[in-house]
């Protein structure tokens, strides 16, 4: 255990990688807020300690109060309204110039970028990263929108109280479809458990299926692996990564989570993708990893 005193102790189970880097993205947000916030982990908590008045409540609250939008500039952003807005009148309204600028918008509102908007701005495009393999992580599918599932688990996270903030990981709720990175949920209730799909139903509310998520988790592991992310065993669909035990600040403690500065009291585990498809995919519960880490390339 450090020395430091935490301003902010969480449950947290590493055996799920979805909260592991929920609490790696909580601590990123926390050292934009608070700079030279560093963050540590023992086998079941996560500590959060900073020299200024950092508190769980107040971090949360400036959390919910960033706007989530993408990309796209604003023009852009009123034209694909003005484009959907003559669609819904009446199709014969759209040239077939206008069908296909319409469909491109509406790609790009689907798949750019995210921007968090407010006291802590910060970009999100690991998704999108083909060179660092970043997008390896992208767990929805090409007609899903990352802009509507953000928004959507970040609602979730704006409404969790006080009086759940300890187990914030914890917090179910019936609020749209996650990213999947919640391990203990993610492979539960796939289209094809179920038979069909569920996009086709989310625009209208009347056959919109929510199913129970945990919007924090999915809103801060999104978060997280902007800048943290585990090392790949190549070709065998296995990843590892390491918690470390030292109080240490986002900039250091991301190299030690995929290994690339080891330490010598980190404690590492290993886990797999569920590819459901060879779109959707879902994180799988990770187990302590006993191997030599130089196989591990």
């Amino acid at each position: 255990m450090s020395s430091k005193t935490a301003n902010i102790t969480l449950p947290v189970n590493l055996t799920n990688p979805g909260q592991f880097f929920a609490c790696c993205g909580l601590l990123e947000l926390a050292d934009r807020l608070w700079p030279g916030a560093e963050g540590w982990f023992d086998s079941e908590h996560f500590y959060v300690a900073s020299e200024g008045e950092l508190n769980l409540s107040e971090l949360l609250r400036t959390i919910a109060q960033l706007s989530v939008a993408n990309t796209m500039h604003p023009s852009q952003v009123a034209r694909l309204e003005e484009l959907s807005a003559l669609s819904k009148r009446s199709k014969k309204d759209l040239t077939s110039q206008m069908e296909s600028e319409k469909k491109a918008l509406e790609s790009q509102r689907r798949e750019e970028p995210i921007f968090l908007a407010g006291p802590v701005p910060f970009r999100i495009d690991w998704f999108r990263d083909e060179f660092a393999g970043g997008s390896r992580f992208k767990t929805w599918a090409g007609q899903q929108s990352v802009l509507d599932i953000a928004r959507s688990m970040h609602a979730g996270l704006a409404v969790i109280g006080e009086d759940n903030e300890s187990s914030l990981f914890d917090s179910a709720r019936e609020i749209g479809l996650p990213f999947n990175f919640d391990s203990d949920l993610g492979g539960q209730g796939s289209a094809l458990d179920i038979g069909f799909s569920f996009d086709p139903l989310a625009g209208s509310e009347a056959t919109r299926i929510a199913g129970a998520c945990r919007p924090a988790l999915e809103f801060l592991c999104f978060v997280g692996l902007q800048r943290f992310r585990p090392r790949e065993h190549a070709g065998q669909n296995r990843f590892i990564f390491s918690a470390w035990t030292s109080p240490l600040p986002p900039s250091i403690a991301h190299a030690v989570v995929s290994q690339s500065i080891p330490t010598a009291k980190e404690v590492s585990f290993e886990f797999r993708l569920l590819y459901r498809t060879k779109y959707l995919k879902s994180f799988l519960p990770a187990i302590p990893f006993q191997g030599d880490i130089d196989d591990f390339n």
